[in-house]
């Protein structure tokens, strides 16, 4: 059957397929590793006694929205980010046919850590009366290009040689490969490294420190969980410590990119229609959200477990014991059954009293068997 209708026989090749890529394929399989966590915990909620499920649901999702929140920030792409809807050149070569054509495009910048993203997309953006006829009904234009400076984190020699760094490499990579104009044009603006214009260089240096808390919180956020099934003070502590990293990762990253070495001017695109001015994107928001979230919450169960920790204890479901009380009540059920005391030289019925008293304090404050205890008790009471 597989040569039926063949004059050739041979295996089916077709041509390849070229799709735009729409979403950041690592952020999105974050986002289904910490959803799949949340969806197996609300498969063993029916399992939970009814009054303690909803503080199981509290501590999990809580949990779960903190360490996403960190991991998808970190390897994010809007930290600073702008969109802009222009007429532009399409292609950069002139002798080309139809070069000369503008199209009317939704140009995005995007910058993350570890590099950039540049997206290209065709659209009627509505600066012209008439309506907008496409220039190239051949092709779908839809581009999202990357761009890279990390790993290594270098900024590299000036040039496009072999000792440049790794972003320049691409861009020189990019231009043989034929990309479009307006891609090109706001991927040059981060090969530039001197006179005032080094936002190449503050947007990897800002990535660079960013990047060293971002996975400095992403370990203190494991260190709490484990810490919380043992002591919720401590626990509470580390994730205080975390939060303020977060906050501190935030910082750094406007302090670098507003006042970087050689920086005197602000990063500003301009194209036909407009102008690409970047601003904080999700990505620096989320993680500044979600550090307040944390000091926050923190702050509240050191508050809490100080005043109440009987409370506190129950909410994460801890077994609340008073090591004092235990002590007093092994003393007592030991001298229970004593009978009178018998004056003796030293003192009265009063002065034996007094003695078993102190016995007892010192007892307290140096805890040992509770069996030792008694027995002891027993004795010098005989």
């Amino acid at each position: 059957m597989g040569n039926s209708f063949r004059q050739h026989p041979g295996p089916a090749i077709y041509a390849p397929k070229q799709t735009p890529v729409t979403d950041d394929l690592l952020e999105v399989g974050l986002l289904v590793a910490f959803g799949m966590i949340g969806f197996s915990f609300l498969l063993i909620i029916p399992g939970i006694r009814s009054w303690e499920r909803g503080w199981a649901m509290i501590r999990v999702f809580v949990t779960l929205f903190i360490g996403a929140s960190i991991l998808v920030s970190n390897f994010g792409y809007d930290w600073y980010t702008d969109t802009i809807c222009t007429r532009t050149q399409y292609k950069p070569y002139i002798n080309l046919p139809n070069a000369s054509q503008e199209i009317q495009a939704q140009v995005g910048l995007h910058i993350g850590l570890r590099g950039i993203n540049v997206t290209l997309r065709e659209m009627d953006c509505g600066v012209d009366s008439a309506p907008y006829k496409r220039p190239f009904l051949r092709e779908i234009i839809n581009y999202n290009e990357q761009f890279f400076w990390a790993d290594p984190w270098r900024q590299g020699r000036f040039g496009f040689g072999r000792y440049a760094g790794r972003f320049a490499q691409t861009f020189r990579a990019d231009e043989f490969r034929g990309t479009p104009y307006p891609i090109l044009w706001v991927a040059e603006y981060f090969t530039f490294d001197g006179e005032g214009l080094r936002w190449g260089r503050k947007f990897r240096q800002a990535g660079w420190y960013t990047h060293i808390f971002m996975w400095l919180a992403f370990a203190l956020y494991l260190v709490s969980i484990l810490l919380f099934v043992n002591t919720i003070h401590h626990g509470a502590l580390i994730m205080l410590y975390m939060g303020l990293v977060l906050c501190l990762a935030v910082f750094t990253y406007g302090n670098v990119i507003m006042n970087g070495e050689g920086n005197v001017l602000k990063m500003k695109i301009p194209f036909q229609d407009g102008v690409l001015d970047p601003q904080y994107g999700w990505s620096w928001w989320l993680t500044l959200v979600t550090g307040v979230f944390s000091v926050i919450v923190s702050v509240f169960i050191l508050i809490a477990n100080r005043a109440r920790p009987d409370l506190t204890a129950i909410f994460f479901h801890h077994t609340f014991v008073i090591e004092e009380e235990f002590v007093h009540s092994a003393i007592e059920e030991s001298t229970a059954d004593v009978g009178p005391l018998i004056p003796t030289r030293s003192g009265s019925r009063k002065t034996k009293t007094i003695r078993r008293t102190r016995a007892a304090r010192s007892t307290i404050n140096t805890p040992r068997d509770p069996y030792s205890i008694a027995l002891k008790d027993v004795s010098q009471a005989v």
